[in-house]
């Protein structure tokens, strides 16, 4: 397999250790082309592989190879964008983050974590950044974990939760199942979305899947040197309550808002892929007596004047209809909560520390509430 690949000098012995040193490179390029001469003879590399980063193009346009290798996070993809090249078809550009790092194994991570700890756990969260930002696991009654992450689409979130719910049987201690939603959550397909595809690492390490990304699983497994993705891991230091800033929206940035209008693409397919899915994780909940309690996490209020109205009234429709075939479940819509200002947000989309405090004492609340109804 023919590689072209394109990524910063910086740690460049050790990406390349990582990679299947089988793969055949057609070039290799760079934004630091002198030390990284100087690199590829110690890994048995010819210089001559070595382009700068300004002859991007030409390498793409005049060079054979199977796939455009990425070892950044999205600059690259962007680079690449702006090459607006119809001869390169995106299926065959493949990218990861920056390699080796700990945060490609950080679900995989989370998910030993658990399993070393699932006699002690019984609440656990999934969504996408906006729920990793709000979800603050010491606000809660019970011992929680924090599975959200950046673009981790509800695919992704019910793998997590089918892993969790699966380990242990009937003796595990969960509770209950906090589902993060975002208005645009049936419409995306991580696997589809070309400036986040490179998260799917964290997957393919985790799951060995790719779900609908355009690499056959065979062919992805050859970029990396056998059995690099299950070394051994430590839980030591695992952030098990998701990241959360001290920042707020600077003052300069609160008429700033850009919410993604997804209803600008429609994806039927990927739609009613994400409505199964919800359904078969509110099925996995109800059967093994863990409660689901999906959630809209709030924004802005500048980002949910600005979001559009047709995606919200479907995403309002999807869930209604869950709730009514899945009794057991229920759902909180943070959109509609009041008592917090531009200071409890970093940014539009996302709470800070302290906005995440209220939020998680809020759900928490509403949790002991269903409790007491019950009793």
């Amino acid at each position: 397999m023919k590689i072209l690949l394109v990524t910063t000098t910086d740690k460049l012995a050790e990406k390349l250790a990582v990679l299947n040193p089988e793969l055949e490179y057609c070039a290799i390029v760079v934004d630091e082309v002198e030390p990284a001469k100087e690199i590829l003879p110690n890994v048995g590399l010819s210089q001559d592989l070595i382009y700068p980063m300004e002859e991007l193009k030409n390498c793409v346009e005049n060079l054979q190879y199977d796939y455009v290798l990425c070892l950044q996070d999205r600059f690259y993809n962007e680079q690449i964008l702006k090459l607006k090249m119809p001869s390169l078809p995106k299926e065959k550009i493949v990218s990861f983050a920056t390699l080796p790092t700990t945060k490609n194994f950080m679900t995989k991570r989370r998910l030993k974590y658990y399993q070393a700890h699932s006699q002690e756990i019984e609440m656990f969260a999934t969504g996408t950044s906006t729920t990793e930002a709000a979800i603050d696991i010491r606000n809660f009654k019970y011992k929680a974990i924090n599975f959200a992450e950046s673009s981790q689409d509800l695919y992704y979130n019910f793998l997590i939760a089918k892993d969790i719910i699966s380990y242990g049987g009937e003796h595990n201690k969960l509770r209950y199942a906090l589902i993060g939603l975002a208005p645009y959550s049936f419409h995306f397909d991580l696997s589809k979305t070309f400036m986040f595809k490179c998260r799917v690492l964290l997957y393919f390490i985790a799951f060995n899947d790719l779900h609908n990304f355009p690499v056959p699983l065979d062919i992805y497994k050859k970029f990396f040197r056998e059995n690099w993705s299950n070394r051994k891991l430590s839980i030591a230091k695992v952030n098990i309550n998701g990241v959360k800033s001290h920042r707020v929206i600077a003052k300069q940035d609160i008429v700033k808002v850009h919410p993604k209008t997804w209803a600008k693409k429609s994806y039927p397919e990927t739609r009613d892929e994400n409505i199964k899915i919800l359904d078969d994780y509110l099925t996995l909940c109800e059967e093994n007596n863990v409660r689901p309690i999906m959630f809209r996490v709030i924004v802005s209020e500048k980002y949910m004047k600005n979001f559009n109205p047709n995606l919200l009234e479907e995403f309002n429709c999807i869930v209604e209809q869950a709730c009514e075939k899945h009794p057991s479940a229920c759902f909180v819509d943070g959109w509609k909560l009041q008592g917090f200002t531009y200071d409890d947000f970093y940014d539009h989309g996302h709470m800070n520390i302290h906005g995440a405090a209220k939020f998680s004492a809020y759900l928490s609340g509403f949790i002991e509430g269903l409790e007491t109804k019950e009793h």
